[in-house]
């Protein structure tokens, strides 16, 4: 459950804690209710977090290194852990579980809010990410296959991915379409 105390105007919250496929911006807050750009006022306990993930990472632009196993922006660095990421600051460590803590700890570091700055070749990367992170759960069982496609949801979207198998027989995103 999200407090009010937790959450500042501009957030991205679960407007509906039964449906996680619907996310929106808060633009009031209340004793009682919060209010939405996209949606209806609700009460808080009908609210719930985005949990944060490596998309919406990406959308803010933070930069992934593979070498390091970090993600970044500017001088923000977080580290991946298993119940989300952390941010360090010399002896101090903030775990991050929610799209809103991220952007309330930036928004208190520098003093600017994060902004999603989706593009064509961001909104790619970002569906091979989340692609690549459970491919392994739809490898074809015919090893002579030479493509196959599976369905994705991610950020309230649902998409077909499509994966191809090179000539030395490793799986490579080719490439991905949205489902309506």
């Amino acid at each position: 459950m999200v407090t009010i105390s937790d959450i500042r105007i501009g957030n991205i919250l679960h407007p509906d804690r039964n449906d996680h496929t619907i996310v929106a911006t808060v633009r009031a807050i209340e004793e009682n209710k919060i209010g939405f750009y996209e949606h209806a006022s609700v009460a808080p306990a009908e609210v719930a977090a985005v949990s944060l993930t490596p998309l919406w990472l990406a959308g803010y632009s933070f930069s992934y290194s593979q070498e390091q196993l970090t993600w970044s922006k500017g001088k923000m660095i977080l580290n991946k852990v298993a119940e989300g990421f952390v941010f360090s600051l010399g002896d101090h460590r903030q775990a991050l579980r929610h799209v809103h803590q991220l952007q309330n700890l930036y928004f208190a570091l520098f003093t600017e809010n994060l902004e999603v700055e989706l593009d064509q070749e961001a909104a790619y990367e970002e569906v091979e990410l989340a692609a690549d992170s459970v491919m392994v759960n739809y490898l074809p069982k015919d090893k002579q296959c030479a493509s196959f496609s599976f369905n994705l949801a991610a950020e309230g979207k649902i998409y077909q991915v499509f994966y191809k198998k090179d000539p030395q027989g490793y799986w490579n995103f080719s490439s991905y379409s949205e489902i309506n």
